[in-house]
Parts: structure tokens; C-alpha cells; sequence
């Protein structure tokens, strides 16, 4: 009888255990991305959401995007995964394709959400196959800095700052960013015109010209396409032809940045400790085209979350709702997507940089171009490879176009893994 009562006590113990661990489920969510750098207006999101619904937010830290990925993998292979995933295009998109984010569309139909509060082309970037599996938060999209002080002293007019008006062409950047190159007679250059020009060579700027280097669903590699292997020559010979880039921006041995506002921070740091440097924002030059390369930043939920109830309450509350839209993007630093919050932005930066002309990193959605082949399976082995053909175009062992044609059946290979 006792050896009955104890497994009976036991079974009543473990019943009121699990009990409470639904409970506690039910009373949570957990989230997980590299928010160690974050500032605080994350927590104040958090705690906002806490405050309006009563559930607890978990959150799980990742050191890196990479990390990250790792992270929902093995948490999902062990049938524990986070209830929300905050990441990149690369990640989200990767995670959607092998089926470890839940799409969306049902929820938002459901709710309803008003999805036409975001910009067509963000929503266009983040769908696979038609289908939507997170709701996105900012965009890291490109704006050209100039060196004010530089610009002033060569004589130089300002950068126009109208991302649809038609002032400066890419002859006109090019010859620009050479008369910014200082070069000594030990051929040495002591200054540059441009700090950087995107990714290994600039293979996300092929935009500028119109071109694609995937098909829509990323099946097939358009690389050797002779109109891509064209704005490859044109971005890589900033480098290989010019010898226009290097340097430092924040040193002043760059006069021009194309870059993402991710560096904001840096320059408000620079300014407040004394060292500040006198720049605007100006738009991208136009090749045959106007573009801005983005990627996009975004909130999925785990196809087998455990809390999938909350985890839409906290997707919408960071992601729709202007309240908890303002503090998250704030802490995210990266151009926000909703109007509220775009606004905000804009609002904010301007008060620290009031000659800066933030607004371009905003408008610059207008331009948007969405390199699609790193959104999804294969992304990283695919960049992998770019790197690969940059590396032999730069140190002169291959031309643009023997180079592309290289990597081509690798880039083809990891797409269709990928499928």
C-alpha cells in the first residue's frame, strides 16, 4: 500500500509539474539573434510586450549570423526550437526554403494584418515561391557618404541627394573618385576616392545596370550572361582599371563610402568623443539604372514553436505595431520599413547630424535592388565562390569573364542543393 500511495504522490507531483510547465509555456516566448550589441530600447520592447500581454520573453543569444543559424538548426532538430527567429535575408530565407519557419500568409490573412503598410518590393524580397515567412522589420540598404571638408577643398560640388532625378552617371563617379586619388611617386596612394564599393568587387552593385546574376527562384546562375559579366567589369574595374579604392573613410584617406547606415553609430561616436567628421549622404551613381542593394532584416516563427499563439503576438508587436516597431528598430539600427518608424529614423539622426541628409538611407527604398541570390539555401557556399572569382580577377590571374564562368557550374551546383 505505500509503495501504491508513493507512485500515486509521484504521478500527482509529476502531473502538477507538467501542469505548471504548460503554464509557464503558455506564459512565455522565446526569441533568438546577435542582439548582444543591441541598445537598450530592445529591452524597453520587450518589456513593453510583457506589459501589454503578459507573457514573458525568453531571449536567446546568438554571436553571429552564422551562429544564429546553427543555433535554430540543432534547437529544431531536437524538437526544442526558439519560438522566433530574428535574422538576414541569407538566414531567414535559407531557413524558410528547408522548411524550419512557418509561412505566414494564414496568420496575416487571419488577423488581418494590413501587409500594404510595407513597401511592395521588401514583401517581394522576402516571399519564396509566392509564400511570406516572417514580417520584416528594417532593410540594410546603401547610401554614398562624402567627405564634406574634401569635397570643398578639390572644389567639388555636393552629391545630389534625389535617388530619382538623373544626376550622376557612373562616368561621372568614376572620374570623380579618381580625382580624389592621390598617388605619390613611389606609387603609393596617400588617399582614395572611394573607402569601398560593396561585396569582393562590388558583385552586389550589378544592379546599376539592370542585371540579375539568378532567375527569380534561384534554379539557375545568370552570372555568364554577357550583360552581367559587363557590370561585373564596370564595378571590379574600380579596382583592377582605376585603383580608386582603399583607404578610410573615418581617417579621411577615402573621400566617398557606399555604404550601409549600420555605421551611423560609429560616426556619432566619433563626433561625441571629440574627432568629428563632416559628412552627408548623397544617392548611388547610375549606371544604366538607379539602385540600392538591400538586405533585408526580418521576424519568422519555428514551424514547430511551442508557444506558435505568442510567438505571432510578439511578431506582430515588434514588426506591425508602431509602438513596439519604434523601440525595436531603434536598438535594430538599420533603415526601418514601416512609415512610423521610418519616420522616426529619419527624426532621430537628423537631431545628431541635422547636415548629414539622413533621409536618403530612407528614400533610397524608392531604388531598392534585392540581390537575390544570397536569399536562401546555399547562400554562404555560394559567396564562398564569389570570393573565389574576385580573388583571381584582383591579383590579375583572370579575366572578369573566365573567372564567372569558373565558379558557374559550383554556383549551379549549390542552387540546386539548395532546391
Amino acid at each position: 500500500m505505500r509503495f501504491r500511495r508513493l507512485t500515486r504522490y509521484s504521478a500527482l507531483v509529476a502531473l502538477a509539474v507538467l501542469v505548471l510547465s504548460v503554464s509557464a509555456q503558455a506564459r512565455s516566448v522565446s526569441i533568438i539573434g546577435p542582439f548582444q550589441n543591441w541598445a537598450a530600447e530592445l529591452d524597453e520592447a520587450f518589456a513593453r510586450f510583457t506589459e501589454k500581454t503578459g507573457v514573458e520573453v525568453e531571449v536567446i543569444l546568438a554571436t553571429s549570423w552564422p551562429d544564429l543559424y546553427e543555433k535554430v538548426v540543432t534547437m529544431s532538430a531536437a524538437g526544442v526550437p526558439p519560438d522566433v527567429v530574428y535574422g538576414d535575408n541569407l538566414r531567414i530565407m535559407d531557413l524558410g526554403e528547408r522548411g524550419l519557419l512557418k509561412a505566414l500568409d494564414p496568420l496575416a490573412e487571419a488577423d488581418p494584418l494590413d501587409l500594404s503598410r510595407y513597401p511592395a518590393l521588401v514583401l517581394d524580397g522576402l516571399r519564396i515561391r509566392g509564400r511570406l515567412y516572417s514580417l520584416p522589420t528594417a532593410i540594410s540598404i546603401h547610401a554614398n557618404l562624402y567627405n564634406v571638408d574634401l569635397f570643398q577643398a578639390m572644389g567639388v560640388p555636393p552629391l545630389p541627394t534625389d535617388w530619382l532625378g538623373p544626376e550622376l552617371t557612373w562616368d561621372e563617379f568614376v572620374e570623380m573618385s579618381k580625382k580624389f586619388t592621390v598617388v605619390g611617386s613611389d606609387g603609393t596612394a596617400s588617399r582614395f576616392g572611394l573607402a569601398a564599393f560593396g561585396y569582393s568587387g562590388g558583385f552586389n552593385m550589378i544592379g546599376l545596370w539592370g542585371v540579375q546574376d539568378v532567375d527569380p527562384d534561384r534554379t539557375r546562375y545568370l552570372g555568364t550572361d554577357p550583360a552581367v559579366i559587363r557590370a561585373l567589369e564596370q564595378t571590379t574595374g574600380l579596382w583592377t582599371e582605376h585603383q580608386v579604392v582603399g583607404g578610410s573613410f573615418y581617417n579621411q584617406t577615402a573621400a566617398m563610402w557606399p555604404v550601409q547606415p549600420v555605421v551611423l553609430n560609429e560616426l556619432l561616436r566619433l563626433r561625441r568623443s571629440g574627432d568629428p567628421l563632416n559628412w552627408r549622404a548623397a544617392i548611388l551613381p547610375m549606371g544604366t539604372a538607379r539602385a540600392s542593394q538591400a538586405s533585408f532584416h526580418s521576424l519568422g516563427i519555428t514551424v514547430n514553436a511551442l508557444n506558435e499563439e505568442n510567438a505571432w503576438a510578439l511578431v506582430k508587436f515588434l514588426a506591425y505595431d508602431p509602438e513596439g516597431v519604434v523601440l525595436f528598430t531603434r536598438a535594430e539600427n538599420r533603415v526601418p520599413v514601416l512609415r512610423e518608424s521610418a519616420m522616426d529614423f529619419v527624426d532621430r539622426w537628423s537631431r545628431e547630424f541635422p547636415e548629414g541628409d539622413v533621409h536618403v538611407y530612407t528614400e533610397a527604398v524608392q531604388v531598392l535592388w534585392d540581390w537575390r541570390i544570397i536569399s536562401g539555401a546555399g547562400a554562404s557556399e555560394i559567396l564562398q565562390y564569389m570570393t573565389q572569382a574576385w580573388n583571381l580577377i584582383r591579383t590579375g590571374q583572370s579575366s572578369v569573364s573566365d573567372a564567372i564562368h569558373q565558379i558557374a557550374p559550383l554556383v549551379n551546383a549549390a542552387l540546386q542543393r539548395g532546391n
